[in-house]
């Protein structure tokens, strides 16, 4: 090997070959996060978007809790009136009962009948 030494530009870049190569890794990724990724204000944004979708989610659990309470108010008052939603809206019957639908009414004439015929 020869022992020679640049000088110049070629001197300084021959010896800060591991330093150039940092800085323009630095550079390129300080771009990429700022002009490109727009860094700063996507982070803001989303936390932003994280604490509306919080606030959205307790309002979601207080409604929650209270349709609980009104349902099992509704159950310790009148369990009977349950029943009768459930009989009526959706046709329920209880254990033992016969359920009987009528869809149509049928009108007919008695041909065997006539005027002689007596009650």
């Amino acid at each position: 090997m020869s022992n020679r030494s640049y000088t110049g530009l070629i001197g300084f870049v021959n010896k800060n070959k591991l330093t150039l190569v940092l800085i323009v890794i630095l550079f390129s990724l300080i771009k990429q996060n700022i002009f490109t990724n727009n860094f700063p204000t996507i982070v803001l944004n989303k936390q932003k978007e994280i604490s509306d979708i919080k606030l959205v989610s307790n309002d979601l659990i207080n409604q929650n809790v209270l349709l609980q309470s009104q349902i099992s108010n509704f159950i310790k008052k009148d369990s009977s009136l349950i029943e009768s939603q459930a009989r009526f809206k959706y046709g329920l019957i209880k254990e033992g009962e016969f359920f009987f639908k009528i869809n149509k009414i049928i009108e007919t004439d008695n041909l065997a009948e006539n005027s002689e015929s007596a009650l």
